[in-house]
């Protein structure tokens, strides 16, 4: 099947000529969503492990509630990928919560420690807008300038209604205002957005792909709202009983999207999937293939591609 979107796969083979694997790593990290900076609970779809359920896995007997050294978390994710992927590379991936939740000498210490590790080739790091001052900024240019590097940005929607259902206690202006400062200093940003939050329209959601296409960042990852076992989301979906997207709405609703999108934006993921134990609803999202087939059969049924809706 021909591919009619910028994959994140293609981008690493196209770049530098192998595949290259993400390995989910929880450092220990806080986030002043939930330290009682700006508040104590947390954005409302936020786990207890930080929207990390596969991160820090070091075997099967592993302590959940324990996080496990930034090595043996690496070397266990290593071991367990080894006999699928011979010939790859790897990056360490900062996923739990706020991974620049500390000052600079704390997490030049982390980034090494992963940096370190043999086949670790670059670094991408998930944070919050208001946890990018410039003298962090600076640091991530030095890890640019030295192997892979990108920083994850929770955008989720450009809505007010949205941003402030969700809890996540940032604006728009301030991720607006970071990433363009991020841009200048020529740090890729990969964007997250949900598809098929309550009371946003189909429009409503178009016109968050549309700013973020205007924006060109490096990528995107798109995510159906998964509704998970012990978080805010469960009890207001409880209460609710609001509507979520069927797997066929979901699958028009992403293929939309990718039209809008720009070519030149990676898409790092189409679908996410919590930890199978832990999801509430939609039971759909649990079958991954079954979605990323779904739209790209979709894609080639419409003889549609990335980018093919100009704004």
């Amino acid at each position: 099947m021909i591919k009619r979107y910028n994959a994140l796969g293609d981008y690493f083979k196209n770049q530098y000529g192998k595949k290259m694997v993400k390995l989910a790593i929880d450092a220990g990290f806080t986030c002043p969503n939930r330290d009682g900076t700006l508040a104590s609970s947390g954005c409302i779809f936020c786990s207890e492990k930080g929207s990390g359920e596969f991160a820090g896995v070091v075997g099967e007997n592993c302590d959940p509630n324990h996080t496990y050294s930034i090595h043996s978390q690496i070397e266990s994710q290593k071991k367990l990928l080894a006999d699928k992927w011979k010939s790859t590379g790897y990056i360490a991936y900062f996923q739990n919560f706020t991974n620049t939740y500390a000052n600079v000498d704390v997490l030049s210490k982390l980034y090494d420690e992963a940096l370190a590790f043999d086949g670790i080739e670059g670094l991408a790091i998930a944070t919050r807008p208001d946890c990018l001052d410039d003298e962090k900024i600076e640091l991530l240019k030095k890890y640019r300038q030295n192997g892979v590097l990108w920083v994850e940005l929770g955008l989720q929607s450009i809505h007010e209604k949205s941003m402030n259902w969700l809890k996540t206690h940032y604006t728009l202006d301030q991720f607006h205002q970071t990433f363009m400062r991020l841009k200048s200093a020529d740090i890729p940003v990969v964007v997250h957005l949900i598809v098929g939050l309550p009371d946003e329209t189909h429009d409503d959601f178009i016109a968050s792909v549309e700013y973020i296409s205007n924006l060109k960042p490096f990528g995107v990852k798109l995510h159906m709202l998964n509704v998970l076992k012990d978080t805010a989301l469960e009890q207001d979906y409880i209460n609710r009983c609001f509507d979520l997207l069927d797997l066929e709405d979901y699958i028009e609703w992403v293929t939309d999207a990718i039209e809008v999108l720009d070519e030149s934006i990676v898409i790092h993921r189409m679908t996410g999937d919590g930890a199978h134990d832990a999801v509430i609803a939609p039971m759909w999202i649990k079958n991954k293939r079954s979605v990323l087939n779904g739209i790209e059969k979709n894609l080639a049924r419409r003889n549609v591609s990335q980018g093919s809706k100009k704004l």
